[in-house]
């Protein structure tokens, strides 16, 4: 990235930011951001993608009738997944010119003042890999997810207070209210698509800090995000089905091995695995069956099998 005005003295141009909206039979939910966007006369955006995953047909239909002529609708046959759809999105708009992308999923929100505070932020640093909203858990008593700083893929960890300084370097974030470097995925950095689901946002955000590029969270960005947490047994537990279990180990053990990261960091994640397994018998329903689907998912990552599994 060029330097920052301040450094070189002259004003510099905009940056090209698309929107980058995920769907997947979420036809009401991505037509009300839509609307939105066409009732702010939203300006932040030079183009907004649809990436679509078994589409009704609804959304193309809607985006005609309308007259939207600055948004793309991109659909697919078959069910991408999470990681599919990241690395599709990403892709398509490397493919526009455009500088950053900002990625939401169909429950995301589009708020003008936190989306220009991450460009301000991006504009002001070099090497920026993504710049991410200061998340504040609704679901966890308000907490802000500050989970991102370790490397390692801890339980969340969320602080009472937004930092005082007005940036924290992290390894990841969500992918859900991301601003995107677009330069690293014209370098070949994608998500790993073939993930289907699961700690595609924490591959990417190790990929992005291996090849040198920096992420951030902006203090002041801070958005809402209701994230499926559970009180069981008197603690806070993500709330994910069964099914999900399969996706949480395999994965896991994919992206480590990928990263190429050293020994006894694999073995860390690995130890996040069987804390998963201490987690399920002590909170979580439906036991037996996370139990063999945890045990499939790790057996599957040190495999090197991905893809969509036969669940969901």
């Amino acid at each position: 990235m060029a330097d920052s005005p301040a450094r070189s003295g002259t004003p510099a141009p905009p940056l090209r930011v698309c929107l980058v909206i995920s769907a997947f039979r979420s036809d009401d939910a991505v037509l009300e951001i839509l609307a939105s966007l066409k009732a702010r006369g939203e300006s932040l955006f030079f183009q907004t993608i649809v990436v679509d995953s078994l589409g009704s047909g609804r959304i193309p239909a809607e985006i005609e009738a309308r007259g939207l002529t600055s948004v793309r609708y991109v659909g697919f046959d078959r069910n991408l997944g999470s990681a599919g759809n990241l690395a599709e999105r990403l892709r398509l708009a490397a493919a526009t010119g455009a500088d950053f992308a900002y990625a939401i999923n169909h429950d995301g929100i589009v708020d003008p003042d936190v989306v220009g505070k991450l460009i301000a932020a991006a504009r002001a640093h070099e090497r920026i890999g993504a710049v991410y909203p200061l998340r504040r858990m609704i679901t966890h008593e308000g907490r802000y997810d500050l989970t991102g700083k370790s490397a390692l893929p801890l339980p969340f960890f969320g602080v009472s207070e937004p930092p005082s300084e007005p940036y924290t370097e992290v390894y990841w974030s969500s992918s859900n209210g991301a601003l995107y470097n677009l330069t690293p995925v014209r370098e070949g950095l994608l998500p790993w698509d073939d993930l289907w689901m699961g700690w595609e946002d924490m591959g990417y955000g190790w990929l992005l800090h291996s090849k040198g590029y920096k992420q951030l969270v902006v203090s002041d960005a801070i958005v809402d995000d209701n994230y499926e947490f559970r009180r069981r047994g008197g603690v806070k537990v993500a709330d994910k089905p069964a099914w999900y279990a399969y996706y949480h180990a395999r994965n896991l053990i994919l992206v480590a091995r990928r990263n190429e990261q050293p020994l006894p960091f694999q073995a860390l994640v690995g130890a996040r695995v069987l804390l998963e397994y201490g987690l399920t018998t002590a909170l979580r329903p439906q036991k037996m069956l996370r139990y063999r689907l945890l045990t499939r998912g790790l057996i599957d990552g040190l495999r090197g099998k991905s893809g969509k599994w036969r669940l969901p």
